[in-house]
């Protein structure tokens, strides 16, 4: 059974980078996957909010759809995995709820289909050892800060992650594939969410808060999964400026693109030039830094080893010449004895007797 890919509306469309460089990177780690078939809407964040059951309803048709393909249901956008996996806890829970979602449906629902975010099952199915194996490209001078909002890391217990105010799945993948990820205390921050259509100056200010602390923290980016934090953070970025009166350019990317950047695939691959603030100055400077740090490291390492070399050679010959000069003495030595000895001996000949 293949991994089910469940894209959602936001990656079919305003997200497709999203969607092209996950597809791209779960293909380089050799991860097999069929997308959904005939999947919906999730119901996203107004359905839940307006009727439990058909909210319930609209997730667990695409659990429904996933069977087909296989057990295990990936959904990159975090409102989605959210949704999702709300509806399969509650659902695979309890009978009575299950029963009560199947009349809603046109067909039921009666797998067991389990729902991962992208780095949950990255870190899970994959592991970090075999993100690193893949690392072609230097990112060591990409200074990043991941960040998770409000729907990725938390609740632990529904996500996964370590901690709920402290995730770190994004930030072991990104360590992996060899990126300089600063520590930050903003990491589950709130950007304002949807609340920047009716209260803009509200997202302005938390957004603004974001890339504030970003900066503050060493990073030159910041990572994200979440389509909505990226339209906060990147696309309103210009607004956030006029608001605040600062002048940020902060790339934001996201975390398939950056992975798929580590295993060498190129900006166009992972579409880099959808994204708003355009990220590709500063990766092209953190490679260049990278490279030029690496080859002072190697000519430096050249240096240690011509200065052994010629230690060695240098030791290598003074040796038989020191064996040589020692020789040498013991002869000259030798030769002063008998010459000692047989002047003493010289008088006892002359001796008659």
């Amino acid at each position: 059974m293949s991994l089910a890919y469940y894209p959602g509306c936001s990656l079919r469309h305003s997200s497709a980078e999203l969607d092209v460089s996950t597809r791209k990177v779960l293909a380089a780690l050799g991860v097999e996957y069929k997308e959904v078939p005939d999947w919906t809407c999730c119901g996203s964040t107004p359905a839940h909010m307006m009727d439990h059951l058909l909210a319930q309803a609209l997730a667990a048709r695409n659990l429904r759809q996933a069977a087909e393909v296989g057990d295990e249901l990936l959904a990159p956008c975090p409102s989605c995995y959210q949704r999702e996996k709300n509806a399969e806890l509650e659902i695979h829970k309890s009978d009575a709820f299950r029963a009560e979602v199947n009349e809603v449906l046109d067909k039921p629902y009666a797998g067991q289909v389990k729902v991962y975010a992208l780095p949950e099952y990255l870190i899970k199915f994959v592991g970090e050892e075999k993100v690193a194996s893949l690392v072609v490209t230097d990112l060591s001078q990409l200074k990043v800060v991941p960040y998770y909002g409000c729907l990725l890391g938390r609740p632990s217990e529904l996500t996964g992650e370590c901690d709920n105010e402290q995730p770190m799945m994004m930030d072991l993948l990104l360590q992996a594939a060899g990126v300089d990820v600063k520590w930050w205390n903003y990491k589950t921050e709130c950007c304002g969410a949807s609340v920047g259509m009716p209260k803009m100056e509200i997202q302005r200010r938390l957004s603004g808060k974001i890339l504030e602390q970003a900066l503050s923290a060493g990073a030159e980016a910041v990572v994200v999964c979440c389509p909505l934090c990226h339209v906060n953070l990147d696309l309103k970025q210009a607004q956030i400026n006029s608001f605040l009166g600062t002048d940020y350019r902060v790339p934001i990317l996201y975390l398939p693109q950056v992975l798929g950047l580590a295993f060498g695939m190129s900006a166009d691959d992972v579409m880099l030039s959808k994204n708003i603030i355009d990220p590709e100055p500063l990766v092209k400077k953190a490679i260049a830094e990278a490279a030029t740090i690496r080859a002072e490291e190697e000519r430096k390492a050249a240096e240690k080893a011509a200065k052994a070399a010629a230690r060695e050679a240098k030791a290598a010959t003074a040796e038989p010449a020191a064996s040589t000069e020692a020789a040498v003495t013991v002869e000259a030595a030798s030769t002063a004895g008998a010459a000692a000895t047989g002047a003493t001996q010289a008088p006892d000949a002359e001796v008659q007797p």
